[in-house]
């Protein structure tokens, strides 16, 4: 009976530690069919990275509106053409990781559930100096169903409508995938320093996700100067049971 007893508790104790391994939070691994680089938007926020793939972590367990765009860059390299090849919802699942590619020739979205993301095969970098024909070694296209180079997304060019004192932390939040990761960024910047409305706004706008915008924006009004004016930033929220908790939020203050 007494070995009965220790072995139970040894199983209960590591129970959480299996289960903890297990984020909340769901992974997505984005390409085109044809390996050519993308741009993506979550919920009307732009991702504001190029790459032949682009991974987003931190992925909350609901419904979301995902937008995805062919980029052609301009011969001179000052920015490109982005074409809308898909858009929809999409529905993910607590702590599950996808690899997702668009056809480009059906505009359809494939979305894998998988254990891990795999490496992909490689092919040339994304030079952001001119369009590149994807080609195979020995000249001929690549198949559409070729894997295609995991390449570190690109930044697109500064966002010339943010502030001077803004730009390195748009900077820091736009280099990291994971959403808890830009939160960090945003928080560490209000504890050190003090914002206005407009700017808890700007800044809750580089977050992807309406639980993580709330988290910030309540961190931050504690550090704002014109709190007369903080209800306008209920205006950076997609989810109407967010403006929700913003509205009440509001009025225990």
């Amino acid at each position: 009976m007494k070995r009965i007893l220790v072995l139970a508790l040894a199983l209960f104790s590591f129970l959480p530690a299996v289960f903890a391994q297990r984020s909340d939070r769901s992974t997505l691994r984005i390409r085109l069919s044809d390996g050519g680089p993308l741009l993506v938007t979550i919920n009307g926020r732009d991702f504001r990275k190029i790459g032949r793939s682009i991974t987003i972590a931190d992925i909350p367990r609901k419904r979301q509106y995902m937008q995805i765009y062919r980029y052609r860059a301009y011969a001179d390299g000052k920015g490109g053409k982005a074409e809308l090849v898909y858009s929809g919802t999409i529905k993910v699942h607590k702590g599950s990781t996808y690899d997702c590619i668009v056809d480009i020739g059906t505009r359809k979205f494939r979305m894998l559930e998988v254990a891990s993301l795999q490496p992909l095969a490689q092919q040339p970098p994304f030079n952001p100096r001119r369009d590149q024909p994807l080609n195979t070694d020995d000249g001929t296209a690549m198949d559409n169903n070729a894997p295609v180079a995991d390449d570190t997304p690109l930044e697109l060019p500064p966002d010339r409508t943010v502030s001077a004192r803004l730009q390195p932390l748009k900077a820091a939040m736009d280099k990291e995938d994971a959403d808890s990761k830009k939160l960090a960024e945003a928080r560490k910047f209000i504890a050190a320093n003090s914002v206005t409305s407009a700017e808890v706004a700007d800044i809750a706008g580089w977050i992807f996700f309406d639980d993580n915008r709330l988290t910030f924006v309540r961190a931050a009004y504690a550090r704002v100067s014109d709190k007369e004016n903080f209800n306008t930033v209920g205006t950076v929220f997609t989810l109407p049971e967010s403006k929700k908790e913003f509205e009440n939020f509001l009025k225990n203050k």
